[in-house]
């Protein structure tokens, strides 16, 4: 028996709206296990009883009425557990359907008397009338409702809860993802402004060829960039290879006083994934604080490697270093946002002084691979 409320809001699950009950096989095959074990219960618990009291032994027609209550109770859950979702015992409404279920329980208690009378031909008969059997089995069963109904109440919780905190966590992931593009986007005008300044720039020192190939190289990066503007991990080879565009075209704008590489260290697997345009930012800032900032040429170095379940990306220049340049904005910034975002307290974001002068950008994350694409 698959017993779920119905997919609904949580203010609809809140107002108890009818469950959706299905009789299985499985569930089926549940009810009446815990039936027949109660049943075996009693027998056993009368056989005692017998024994230690010096009473009458339960004799094969009593165990067969044992468990011909036992039956018609397991017949009477499924239909109990509707009753108790669909009137549940909760604040606003516990008062009318706690009457509710104490009419459903008298209810059933009849119905029980009146299964005894169907099975009575088979069983040897009723010792006593219908009404009398009534009223010697009202408080077992009522009891028996209740602990049914009661039974049915945590199950309704269990699933409310459930339900609730897969609700929770999937409008968490929502946020999330919103936020994560919400940086994303800050990302694309950001470079795209910078640009296009660029562009001008040449336009008026009458360096139209140069311009022209800036505009092309531009439009190879918006394109770059939107193939997977709903990804926020992309495999490492596509994340290189847009940064190899990138400074292709600010090539363009410093000429020869932009020196740039991009090294892969040794099994390194380019489909690792990382986060998308992570690496762009950070090469703005080093051509920014280590190229445009002085007359004299500069270095850009982006590196990749894989080190104890890690992926490391650095990306470095000869500039002054984080301290003489003051680098603050929105490329540092919104980096760590993104990572946090991401990976949580798994990862690493530093800004410091290079080896050999100049600033040392490093960002660590989980090396993982792309899932398989019918996973």
């Amino acid at each position: 028996m698959t017993i779920s409320p119905p997919e609904a809001e949580p203010a609809v699950l809140d107002r108890a709206a009818s469950p959706d009950v299905r009789l299985t096989r499985g569930a089926a095959g549940l009810i009446a296990a815990a039936w027949a074990a109660v049943g075996v219960f009693a027998v056993t618990q009368g056989w005692l009883g017998s024994v230690y009291d010096g009473r009458p032994r339960p004799t094969p027609l009593d165990v067969a009425w044992t468990f011909e209550s036992m039956l018609v109770w397991a017949v009477f859950t499924p239909p109990m557990f509707w009753l108790a979702w669909r009137f549940p015992l909760e604040r606003g409404m516990r008062g009318r359907n706690l009457a509710l279920h104490a009419g459903f329980a008298l209810g059933f208690a009849v119905l029980d008397v009146l299964a005894d009378a169907a099975f009575a031909p088979l069983l040897g008969g009723l010792q006593t009338g219908l009404p009398a059997r009534f009223v010697g089995k009202l408080f077992i069963n009522v009891f028996s409702y209740a602990a049914v109904a009661g039974i049915a109440h945590a199950v309704r919780y269990h699933h409310l809860a459930v339900h609730r905190g897969t609700r929770a966590a999937e409008l968490e992931r929502q946020l999330l993802q919103a936020r994560l593009q919400a940086l994303e986007m800050q990302i694309h005008p950001h470079f795209l402004f910078n640009t296009l300044n660029s562009v001008a720039s040449l336009i008026r020192a009458k360096e139209d060829q140069a311009a022209i190939r800036m505009l092309v190289g531009l439009g190879d990066l918006l394109r770059l960039a939107l193939k997977h503007r709903d990804a926020q991990e992309v495999p490492l080879g596509e994340e290189l290879d847009f940064v190899r565009r990138y400074l292709e075209v600010e090539g363009i704008r410093f000429a020869d006083r932009l020196r740039a590489t991009v090294e892969v260290a040794p099994g390194t697997p380019l489909d690792a994934m990382v986060p998308h345009l992570i690496l762009q930012p950070l090469v703005e800032n080093a051509i920014r604080h280590g190229v445009e900032a002085r007359a004299a040429a500069g270095r850009v170095r982006v590196e990749a490697s894989r080190d104890d379940g890690m992926l490391t990306l650095r990306v470095g220049d000869d500039g002054p270093g984080p301290a003489a340049s003051g680098r603050r904005g929105i490329g540092l910034a919104n980096t760590r946002e993104r990572l946090r975002h991401l990976y949580g307290d798994r990862h690493r974001f530093e800004l410091s002084g290079g080896a050999d002068g100049g600033a040392l950008a490093t960002v660590t994350v989980p090396f993982h691979l792309a899932p398989p694409a019918d996973a």
